[in-house]
């Protein structure tokens, strides 16, 4: 399909609307073709949460995206959601720090943070108040 538009008599402030427009509508249809084409991600069976962790050539899980994944999964969970828990990762290896409620909650956080992929070990250094 071939689009073939002409302008006539459109002034050059109209003309530069009308280009950054479809500049913008090429980037959104490139966007969206490129994610239409990725490979839909793992959900995590234990909390729900989408899996956004990416395994580097050396085997070690890719940190910020480690990191990303915990706070989604604490954020989905309604105990921890309004919760302000700090998350720091080296090399697949999650530290937890911050202030809980509740023991309870302390524990849901270590449980959601081991369970998710590209996680190999827990720090849990959270707080009761």
């Amino acid at each position: 399909m071939v689009l073939t538009l002409h302008f006539c008599s459109v002034n050059e402030p109209m003309m530069q609307v009308i280009k950054r427009t479809f500049v913008t509508a090429g980037v959104v249809l490139a966007g969206s073709l490129l994610l239409s084409s990725c490979e839909r991600g793992n959900v995590n069976a234990q909390t729900g949460a989408p899996d956004l962790s990416v395994t580097t050539e050396d085997g070690s899980g890719d940190d910020v995206n480690i990191s990303t994944a915990v706070n989604t999964a604490l954020m989905a969970d309604p105990q921890l959601q309004h919760l302000d828990i700090q998350i720091e990762t080296r090399k697949g290896d999650v530290k937890l720090w911050g202030q809980v409620e509740t023991q309870a909650q302390r524990e849901q956080a270590a449980m959601i943070t081991a369970a998710t992929s590209g996680v190999h070990s827990v720090n849990n250094q959270l707080e009761v108040k």
